[in-house]
C-alpha cells in the first residue's frame, strides 16, 4: 500500500484486520460457488466470476469493520468470530450490489481502476459479434450480477436472530430509498443542502457506519442487546456517516482520480446533491454561479470542471465542508467516550473515526 498523502491518516489496523479475515471469508464462498455453477455450465460460472472480479478489485470493507467492532461490544472475549465475520462479508456482498447498480444509473465506465461490468458486457456483445443491443445487454448482465450479490449477501445472514435481521431488513430498504432520493434529487435539481443532508443520511451514515455496529452487537446479544447501547451507536454513527458522506464529496471534486480508481468530476457531471454543491451556491456571487449552473451537464469538459472546482475552493466552501467534518468527527469521539464499552472497543471506534474523517481514498 502506497504512503498516505500528507494530512491524510493511514488505514489502521483495527479495519485491516478484520478486512483480512473478512476478505478469506468472501475467497472462499465465491470460490466455492464458481466451481459449483461451472461444474454445472461455464456460462452460468461466468456470473460468479464477474462479481467476484468486483470483491477482488479493491474496496475499504469500512462496513464489516464497523460491524465487527459493534459485535466486539457485547459479545464475550473468547467469543467465536465465525458469525460476525460473515456478517461482514455479508456487507461487502451488499455492497458490491449497491456498487454495480449505482454504476449502471450514473453511467460510470471505470470503477476502482477496472471497467464496469456493464461497460465491459456492451463491449463484449460487440467484440463477440452477439445479437442485440450492447447498453441494454451490458446493463442487464451488470443488474443480475449486482442481484446475484444481494442473493449471497442474503444467505450469509440466514441464521442470524430475529434482532439481527430486522436491523438488515431495515437497512436495505434506507438503502434503496437513499438511492432513490439521490436519483431524483439529481433529475429534478433539488440542490440544497437540506436534500444533500437527507441523501448523506440515508446512503451514508445508516447504511456505513449506524447499522453496521447496531447489527453486529445484535448479531452477539440479539434482543437482550441493550437499548442505551444500540442508541449511543447511533449517537456516534450519525454524525460519524456524514463525514463520511462530507469526504467523499470532497474526493469526488478535489480527490486524486488514481487512488479513488475513477474519474474526478463525475458527481458534478450527474448533478448529485452534496452539501459541497450547497454551500458554495449559498456563497457565489452572480458570476460564480452561472459557473456553479453548468453542474449536471454530462459533456462538462475538464476545464469547465476546473471552473466549478475553483468556485468552490475560491466562495470558501471547500473550506466549510472539512470544518463541518471536524465538527463532526469530534461529536462522534464524544458519543464513543460515553459509550459503555471496554477500551479496545472505544479505541477501535476513535481509530476508524480519525479514518472516515481524514481518508484519501
Amino acid at each position: 500500500m502506497s504512503a498516505p498523502a500528507p494530512g491524510f491518516s493511514a488505514v489502521p489496523a483495527e479495519l485491516t484486520t478484520v478486512a483480512a479475515k473478512v476478505e478469506v471469508r468472501l475467497d472462499g464462498v465465491l470460490g466455492r460457488e464458481s466451481v459449483r455453477w461451472h461444474g454445472v455450465d461455464p456460462r452460468l460460472g461466468e456470473a460468479v466470476d464477474l462479481l467476484a472480479g468486483v470483491l477482488t478489485g479493491g474496496g475499504k470493507r469500512l462496513r464489516a469493520a464497523f460491524c465487527y467492532w459493534g459485535w466486539r461490544a457485547t459479545a464475550p472475549p473468547d467469543a467465536d468470530e465465525e458469525d460476525v465475520i460473515a456478517a461482514g462479508a455479508a456487507f461487502e456482498l451488499l455492497q458490491a450490489f449497491a456498487l454495480i447498480h449505482d454504476d449502471i444509473m450514473d453511467d460510470s465506465a471505470v470503477r476502482r481502476n477496472q471497467t464496469t461490468i456493464h461497460t465491459g458486457q456492451a463491449e463484449r456483445l460487440e467484440k463477440e459479434g452477439w445479437h442485440g443491443e450492447p447498453r441494454r445487454y451490458g446493463e442487464g448482465v451488470a443488474i443480475l450480477v449486482g442481484d446475484l450479490a444481494h442473493a449471497y449477501a442474503d444467505g450469509l445472514l440466514s441464521g442470524a436472530n430475529a434482532a439481527t435481521r430486522r436491523i438488515w431488513d431495515d437497512l436495505r430498504i434506507e438503502l434503496n430509498l437513499g438511492q432513490y432520493l439521490d436519483l431524483r434529487s439529481a433529475a429534478a435539481g433539488d440542490l440544497d443542502g437540506a436534500t444533500a443532508q437527507q441523501v448523506s443520511m440515508y446512503k451514508s451514515a445508516l447504511y456505513t457506519i449506524v447499522r453496521p455496529l447496531q447489527l453486529g452487537a445484535c448479531l452477539a446479544t440479539g434482543d437482550d442487546t441493550p437499548a442505551e447501547l444500540l442508541d449511543g451507536l447511533e449517537r456516534y454513527g450519525r454524525p460519524l456517516g456524514r463525514a463520511f458522506q462530507l469526504r467523499d464529496d470532497l474526493l469526488g471534486v478535489i480527490g486524486d482520480a488514481e487512488r479513488l480508481g475513477k474519474p474526478v468530476g463525475e458527481d458534478l457531471r450527474e448533478g448529485k446533491p452534496t452539501e459541497l454543491l450547497a454551500a458554495a451556491n449559498e456563497r457565489a456571487d452572480d458570476d460564480q454561479r452561472q459557473v456553479l449552473a453548468t453542474v449536471g451537464r454530462r459533456d462538462l469538459g475538464l476545464d469547465e470542471v476546473d471552473d466549478i472546482v475553483a468556485v468552490m475552493i475560491k466562495t470558501g466552501a471547500v473550506a466549510e465542508i472539512e470544518a463541518r467534518i471536524a465538527d463532526l468527527v469530534t461529536e462522534a469521539r464524544s458519543a464513543a467516550a460515553d459509550l459503555t464499552v471496554d477500551a479496545a472497543t472505544k479505541g477501535a471506534l476513535d481509530a476508524l473515526a480519525d479514518y472516515v474523517a481524514t481518508r484519501n481514498s
